[in-house]
């Protein structure tokens, strides 16, 4: 019988059925994009109950800062309201400075950020939202555990608000990160003992990261929380043009706090002295590294050559530019220290290959030009990523090594955040962004990051009719602000990936496709019924 002979009330009931079985499918698989994922839930607070791993080693950056957190705790912070005083005029370079510089009021810590994704399967958009969660749970910044009790970590605070901003998400958090770090400014980059008669600490290296987390979130860097970074730092220079600590417990500034100098004045608008740029310039050793210690004589032994202050030294030498032979050769330099799967090492203690050196390095050959070197970086630092396995709040966080990945798998549930992931994530996520020091900016970042979206699980029928569960695997597609393509470029864990692949699909939003199969399968029966039955009336009338 041809359908045209069917009566007009069974044809309507069959094409809308046989409607609903063809777009069903996808509008129940397209739901799945729009559901929390289970890292919202998450209620551990890493830093009031965590210590740092004992093998962890401190970020490069902060190995090379004084930290005044453990003895200036109690000083109150300047307050946000303190009137703002005439500016004196800056130290000669070869005068002792005064301290920190009185600035203004600055009460914006931030840009305006519009909402960004509820989940994602990006791995430089799941790794800011693993450093949101963790500066949320630690009150707006990180603690370290010293022997029971918990200090400040204001370094490592500024690492992640940096991050943040280089990622272009997480915005809401890195601003109140960014006002953490300003109402105790004193706290970070000066000690005061109390004594009027005496000239207060000032660290070089601290105030340097501030001026560059103030630029980096639109902050004016001469009214962060009350102090005037751009006056204080440009005090700091001697006469031969290191940026050095005033302190009588003795000067311990180095290429990092040189190369953030260098690259916050800079990027403020303020002029970098001849004198600063060829202080940082004759700290490069025979070979192309550069070390980490410096002098005035310069560093003269290639065994002194330092993997992570040489790519602090690149970033600065190319922010403020006029050096390409010398950038050249430590880029080379920092190449032939590259493993086959993109790793690098550090010096010293950290000399094995890790993520901080490797996102370091990565932020130098991005800087540098050298996409091979840096897509490479980014696929070791990928397959370090911790995913869907994992415990929530661990997820989107990047280890330190392999040892330290596989050590968190195998306590599987009871894995918890700790001080070395933060640090580690913190330094990788700027690579991973495909974002050098002298280019983050937080405009046009998201006010949250996404979390990481995994696959819900779902009932299946077994064999023997019970029902049994499965899930999807996670993949991950590149960074969107990556200019590059470095970002998610990298293999990934072939045990836990967070892996590069495409987007849109069931297999990026986590959905089972079982479930609107068997409701279409459904839907083509009752239709079928309908024509039958339709059949069976025109039959009985005929």
């Amino acid at each position: 019988m041809s359908p045209t002979t069917l009566r007009p009330g069974a044809r309507a009931l069959g094409a809308l059925l046989l409607s609903a079985a063809l777009v069903g499918a996808p509008a129940v698989a397209h739901a799945d994009d729009a559901s929390p994922s289970p890292s919202a839930t998450a209620t551990s607070s890493p830093s009031a109950t965590t210590t740092p791993d004992a093998s962890a080693s401190p970020s490069p950056s902060e190995t090379a800062e004084p930290s005044p957190s453990a003895t200036a705790t109690a000083e109150p912070s300047p307050s946000a309201t303190t009137p703002a005083s005439p500016k004196p005029s800056a130290s000669p370079t070869d005068e002792a400075p005064t301290g920190l510089v009185p600035g203004g009021d600055a009460r914006r810590y931030g840009v305006a950020a519009a909402q960004g994704p509820a989940t994602s399967t990006n791995p430089v958009l799941v790794g800011a939202n693993y450093l949101e969660e963790q500066l949320r749970d630690g009150g707006h910044h990180f603690s370290v555990d010293v022997a029971g009790t918990l200090y400040a970590d204001y370094g490592v605070t500024a690492d992640a608000v940096l991050a943040l901003a280089a990622a272009g998400t997480g915005q809401d958090e890195a601003t109140l990160a960014t006002q953490y770090l300003a109402d105790n400014v004193k706290n970070y980059a000066s000690y005061d003992d109390g004594d009027p008669t005496t000239v207060d600490d000032v660290y070089a290296g601290s105030v340097a990261k501030l001026l560059n987390v103030a630029v980096a979130q639109g902050v004016d860097p001469t009214a962060f929380g009350g102090w005037d970074l751009v006056d204080t730092l440009e005090g700091l220079e001697n006469a031969q043009g290191r940026f050095a600590d005033q302190s009588p417990w003795g000067d311990y500034s180095n290429v990092f706090g040189q190369s953030f100098a260098l690259i916050g004045l800079h990027r403020a608008g303020a002029t970098v002295s001849a004198d600063a740029r060829a202080y940082l310039l004759a700290q490069q050793c025979p070979g192309g590294g550069f070390a980490l210690d410096m002098t005035d004589a310069g560093c003269t032994d290639a065994a002194n050559a330092d993997p992570d202050a040489t790519a602090m030294a690149v970033q600065a030498l190319v922010a403020v530019g006029g050096a390409s032979s010398a950038v050249s050769d430590a880029l080379d330099y920092l190449a032939g220290r590259q493993n086959a799967d993109g790793a690098v090492g550090g010096a010293g203690p950290t000399a094995a290959v890790n993520a901080n050196s490797t996102g370091l390095a990565g932020q130098a050959f991005l800087a540098g030009g050298r996409s091979a070197q840096a897509r490479a970086a980014v696929g070791y630092l990928t397959g370090l990523q911790y995913g869907c396995t994992f415990p929530t709040a661990l997820r989107g966080g990047i280890a330190y090594d392999q040892a330290a990945y596989d050590a968190q798998r195998t306590a599987g549930q009871d894995a918890t955040p700790g001080d070395q992931d933060r640090r580690s994530t913190s330094q990788a996520l700027l690579a991973l962004a495909g974002t050098p020091l002298g280019s983050v900016t937080a405009r046009g970042a998201d006010a949250e990051a996404p979390d990481l979206a995994c696959a819900s699980a779902s009932p299946t029928a077994s064999p023997s009719g019970s029902a049994t569960s499965t899930s999807a695997p996670t993949s991950t597609g590149g960074s969107t602000s990556d200019p590059t393509g470095t970002a998610g470029s990298g293999g990934g864990s072939t045990t836990d990936p967070v892996a590069a692949g495409p987007t849109g699909s069931l297999a990026q939003t986590g959905s089972e496709p079982l479930v609107p199969v068997l409701v279409g399968l459904v839907l083509l029966v009752l239709g079928g019924v309908a024509v039958a039955l339709s059949r069976g009336r025109r039959g009985a009338h005929a």
